[in-house]
């Protein structure tokens, strides 16, 4: 009779076991779905910051070229403009120079 209480209290401890290993199962399997899910998001995540850098670059160069001609020709409007005073001061002083802002009164 021992021996038939021992069994169950074997088979009892044996159940809990496999009950346990089978959450535990379940909790690594849930984990390491999760774990798939963060490194997909993570690979997202590089591709937009890779993405956003090519962006950013492409976006300063266009800025770079803009100023860059902007200045080329600020640079002419200089020229020009020391070429036009060199003219005027040749002319009669009696005229107005132009104003980029008509003053009214």
């Amino acid at each position: 009779m021992e021996h038939n209480e021992d069994l169950a209290r074997l088979a009892g401890v044996v159940e809990e076991l496999l009950a346990s290993f089978n959450q535990l199962k379940q909790e690594k399997m849930e984990l390491v779905q999760s774990l798939k899910d963060k490194e997909s998001h993570i690979q997202e995540l590089q591709s937009a910051i890779s993405r956003f850098k090519e962006e950013k670059a492409d976006v300063s160069q266009r800025v770079s070229g803009i100023l860059s001609a902007l200045e080329q020709w600020e640079k002419g409007q200089v020229g020009s403009e020391k070429k036009s005073a060199e003219e005027n001061t040749s002319q009669a002083f009696s005229e107005a120079p132009p104003q980029l802002f008509p003053m009214e009164s």
